[in-house]
């Protein structure tokens, strides 16, 4: 599968209740946790575009949000291509609490749980607005 500047997929859970929307908009690449269609989790993964050295939240215009410099390691800024083929996502159900793993060729980056809002991410520095840092990676 070719690369696209905006990719978009929906893995659904196990038990079909629960989905993980993957969305690369060619700026930035985020996952959205959602029960029923209603977003229970969120996790911004990496940017493309330049980080920003100024936190873009405050401008809901520049949603969805590049996380800043400060929040984010040197190699949160993926300029490789991804494709489809190159994500996937595993679930864990662990005492009803649901979780989304996702991998990108075979590398964890990131993680969100319903009520995760933001989840966990691989590139964070930091926890901040955007995600938390995914702790054992890096």
């Amino acid at each position: 599968m070719n690369p696209a500047s905006d990719l978009v997929a929906d893995y659904p859970s196990p038990n079909h209740d629960y989905r993980l929307t993957f969305d690369d908009d060619g700026r930035v690449a985020y996952a959205y946790l959602k029960h029923f269609n209603k977003i229970v989790g969120d996790v911004w993964i990496y940017n493309r575009c330049e980080t920003p050295d100024q936190p873009e939240w405050r401008d809901r215009t520049k949603a969805p949000f590049a996380n800043a410099r400060a929040y984010t390691l040197a190699d949160g800024r993926v300029r490789d291509p991804v494709a489809l083929d190159d994500v996937q996502v595993r679930w864990d159900a662990d005492d009803g609490h649901v979780t989304a793993y996702i991998y990108i060729n075979g590398d964890l980056v990131a993680s969100v749980g319903e009520g995760d809002k933001p989840g966990r991410s691989k590139f964070a520095a930091k926890d901040g607005p955007l995600a938390k840092r995914l702790e054992g990676t890096s």
